[in-house]
This record gives C-alpha cells, sequence and structure tokens, in this order.
C-alpha cells in the first residue's frame, strides 16, 4: 500500500518526548507520506532537534509558530497536509508499529473518512499502564454530543472526501469541537480494529480549574452547535458523567 497519510504532530517544550513519538512513526509497518511536526513556540531545543531529525528522516517536515496553542498548530499541519488521510499524533502519546496499517487498511475497505480506536493509558507519574479504553463501534453526533470518547491520537479523517477540517479557535476541548463539526452532517465515525495507541497521562494531563473547563464546553455547544441552553446544560452534565466513567475505566 502506498503512502497515504498525514502525520500531524504539535509539540510544545517537549524535545525528549518528541524524539519517541518521531521514532513510533518511523516504526509504522506502512509509512506515512509526511510527519509534519509543528512547534509552538517551544524554548528547550526543539528547533534544533528538529532541523537535525529532518536531516536524518526524509518524511518529516518541521513548522515553527509562535505560541498559540496546540489547537493552532494542529491547524498549520492540517494546512499544510498532503495526504488522503490526516492522523494525529501528540508529542508524548506513542503508537504501535500497525497503528496506520490497520487504520488505514481498514478505512479503505469500509470506505470510511472518519474514524478512531481504542487506547491504552499510561500513567507517567506512577510508571503504570491501565486497561485499554474500548470505545463504541460507531458513533454519531448526538453520541458525540453526550461525550467523547475519541482519543485524539487514534483519530483520522479523510480530506479528500471530507475537505480540511480544522480544529476551531475555542481555549479547550478543540479536537472534540472538531469531531462535532466532522459529524454534523450526519458522517458516522467508525471504530477501526485493534489497539494500537498509548495516551500518556500525568499531572499535566489533569484540567487544574474544572469550572473554567466546563464553561468553555458550554459556549462549544452554544456557540459552535448553536444549542439552546437547557439542552446544552443537559449535554454537559451527560459529558462530565461520560468522562468520570472514562477515567475510572482507564485509572
Amino acid at each position: 500500500m502506498k503512502p497515504l497519510v498525514s502525520v500531524v504532530t504539535p509539540s510544545h517544550n517537549a524535545a525528549a518526548a518528541l524524539v519517541q513519538a518521531v521514532h513510533a512513526v518511523v516504526g509504522q509497518t506502512l509509512a506515512p507520506l509526511e510527519h509534519v511536526i509543528i512547534d509552538d513556540g517551544s524554548t528547550d531545543g526543539t528547533a534544533e532537534l528538529l532541523q537535525e531529525l529532518c536531516r536524518e528522516i526524509p518524511h518529516l517536515q518541521y513548522i515553527h509558530q509562535r505560541r498559540r496553542g496546540a489547537g493552532m498548530a494542529r491547524n498549520l499541519g492540517i494546512e499544510a497536509a498532503r495526504g488522503r488521510y490526516i492522523a494525529f499524533l501528540d508529542s508524548d502519546d506513542l503508537w504501535l508499529p500497525r497503528k496506520l496499517q490497520s487504520q488505514v487498511s481498514f478505512m479503505e475497505e469500509q470506505e470510511c473518512v472518519f474514524s478512531y480506536g481504542d487506547y491504552v493509558v499510561h500513567d507517567r507519574d506512577r510508571d503504570r499502564f491501565g486497561r485499554a479504553f474500548r470505545t463504541p463501534r460507531e458513533l454519531t453526533y448526538e453520541d458525540l454530543l453526550r461525550g467523547c470518547p475519541i482519543g485524539c491520537l487514534t483519530a483520522a479523517y479523510n480530506q479528500e472526501a471530507l475537505g480540511k477540517s480544522y480544529m476551531p479557535r475555542v481555549a479547550r476541548g478543540q479536537d472534540w469541537a472538531l469531531w462535532l463539526a466532522l459529524t454534523r452532517d450526519g458522517t458516522r465515525a467508525m471504530k477501526y480494529p485493534g489497539t494500537e495507541a498509548v495516551y500518556q497521562r500525568g499531572k499535566g494531563s489533569l484540567s487544574a480549574n474544572k469550572l473554567s473547563k466546563s464553561l468553555d464546553m458550554y459556549q462549544i455547544y452554544r456557540q459552535q452547535e448553536r444549542i439552546g441552553a437547557a439542552r446544552a446544560i443537559g449535554y454537559l452534565a451527560s459529558f462530565s458523567i461520560n468522562s468520570l466513567r472514562k477515567r475510572w475505566v482507564t485509572r
């Protein structure tokens, strides 16, 4: 199978972890068309590291932006992406070697335009792996209004079919807001087989201000999705319960 995937990775002051992410992509049994890494205003030597890696790895591309956040960094990567499929891998997460092979084969065979998969959570603080998070076989727009089981590190969409879809300019939950946009017209997200991704959870992964996060999500319901206040509050309550359940399952 020819290379079809553009991998997009935002990175901010994560040089050490970034090397592992780069090697995880290099080690794929299905090589990507390109791996686009966006340096989001790092000050830890990321720029020098990426310049060196680009000399060694032909499919690696490096873009620098001033500090604007992961969502805007991903959007720069999406803009640059030339592949049929756009997949996401954050700098501190990992893929197992068959991730792209499993996902692309599934999407090609099933004519699927938006897919996701199961993943394992690694607690970096305790160096412990939790149970795999098992996602539903399919997800609709209505499902995603009530919760977001899609891990960004497992998601990919077909930009030839759906166009270049960008992460909305919101403070938090940019990936979830994108999944809503991709499914709003009736497109179903489908799960590819296998558990091929490792999400690295640490103290930095936890929101320090739960109220602020909830308010940001409420604004996505109200402003992006044009949902009335009462329905938005109901969806937010369901989302919060599902998020707690997911964290309990993967502890």
